[in-house]
């Protein structure tokens, strides 16, 4: 009976760390058109951007993240594991209020040896 109470909290403990999935970038990139979709449906997909940079010509580069966790990251003694470990990036390119070009893309950092 002991035994099974610790797999049980064990299990528990496991499962209960678990990292919560985050947006998904590259889904919500398909909803993006260029040349269809406008401003204010960007902002209603995905709410604001993390950046916003503005250039003289009136186009605006909007850019999202979402970093995908190793999931033992946070744990001492297994931190080492090699999991997921990466950032999605979705750049939008907007000129006069419409989506002119839209950008998916996943940035790995390297690791120091």
């Amino acid at each position: 009976m002991k035994n099974k109470l610790i797999l049980i909290m064990i299990f528990f403990l496991i499962f209960g760390c678990a990292v919560k999935p985050g947006p998904n970038l590259a889904s919500k990139a398909a909803l993006i058109h260029s040349n269809e979709t406008v401003k204010a449906e960007v902002l209603q997909f995905l709410g604001p951007p993390v950046q916003i940079f503005s250039f003289p010509d009136g186009k605006e580069e909007w850019y999202y993240y979402y970093r995908v966790k190793n999931f033992w990251e946070d744990v001492p003694i297994v931190k080492a594991y090699k999991g997921e470990d990466y950032t999605e990036v979705l750049k939008i390119i907007i000129k006069d209020e419409k989506v002119i070009d839209c950008f998916y893309y996943t940035v790995k950092l390297r690791k120091k040896r």
